[in-house]
């Protein structure tokens, strides 16, 4: 596998896969098609605890995370297009690829068609929550270091710090408003609990079996081949040493970059957009023509 060809042709299927990104996802409030999942939800006959319509902003709420987290996903895209420069590193695209595939994940499991808007507010709940009772985490974690060492705390820290343990209360309170059940362990909340990121991105990526990706692909043990190399495990890392030899005849192992891995990783990280995507514009009912243009743009890429 030629290395400079390799670099062409992921860098130009992401720069197209980053055009049409914002292109279809770069408006700051997603509109439904009438007639649509989306627009049905937007219309939900739910009841709050004090007996009004939930209205739309619980489903908007959920339809913007969903956004936050494209944005993630697009950016990490960019930033691997901007990587493929000569000398390319050797380990950042697979830790940029990890990243956009577990964050498309996310946003795939929100984005899931047919749940209806109980259930969609319910996983925009679960995340919210898993986030918010992290960062109160973090913020006990910073407030006892302060404490330990005996140095006061500045104030835009102790802002912070006060905002971030307010989270878990601020979701609670939205969950008891929308007269849904109080969450479990997990969390959990209703029937609506996330997988692990590697569950997670194992089931997206089965989602993309046989048209994307291999049939007989292990999707759980593909994806904690990226978390190796993030965290800088053994098997991971080694996958980027070559055997080379000295001028002396003595053989040793070279590091640098491995084009297949290199490629495949890329292909894994669009690929990933693109399944996410398509859930999106299906809730959505957005028209697929473009997604099609896109998508034969990136075909043809990968195969001239």
């Amino acid at each position: 596998m030629d290395h400079n060809e390799v670099v062409s042709q992921n860098r130009a299927a992401l720069r197209a896969t980053v055009d049409f990104a914002e292109k279809r996802l770069g408006t700051l409030v997603w509109e439904p098609v009438t007639g649509s999942e989306a627009a049905a939800e937007l219309s939900s006959t739910e009841m709050r605890n004090d007996g009004s319509p939930w209205g739309n902003r619980p489903l908007r709420t959920a339809y913007a995370a969903a956004n936050l987290m494209m944005l993630g996903v697009v950016d990490d895209l960019k930033s691997l297009e901007r990587l493929l420069v000569d000398p390319v590193p050797v380990i950042g695209p697979t830790v940029l690829a990890r990243s956009a595939i577990e964050i498309a994940s996310g946003a795939w499991w929100l984005a899931e068609p047919g749940i209806g808007a109980r259930r969609r507010v319910c996983r925009e709940l679960v995340l919210s929550l898993t986030s918010a009772r992290r960062a109160k985490q973090i913020a006990d974690e910073y407030a006892e270091s302060f404490q330990q060492s005996g140095d006061p705390t500045p104030v835009e820290v102790a802002l912070m710090i006060a905002e971030a343990r307010q989270q878990e209360s601020t979701i609670l309170q939205r969950i008891a408003e929308l007269a849904v059940a109080a969450p479990t362990s997990g969390p959990q909340i209703e029937n609506e609990k996330a997988d692990s990121a590697t569950d997670a991105t194992a089931k997206m990526f089965k989602a993309l079996q046989p048209t994307k990706l291999p049939a007989n692909l292990p999707t759980k043990i593909f994806y904690r081949t990226y978390s190796a190399v993030t965290h800088g495990q053994f098997y991971g890392l080694t996958n980027f040493m070559t055997p080379a030899m000295q001028p002396d005849g003595t053989p040793f192992w070279q590091w640098g970059p491995n084009s297949e891995i290199l490629d495949s990783t890329i292909q894994m990280a669009i690929a990933a957009f693109s399944e996410t995507y398509r859930r999106i514009a299906t809730v959505m009912g957005w028209d697929r023509k473009d997604a099609q243009l896109w998508d034969a743009a990136v075909h043809a890429i990968y195969n001239t």
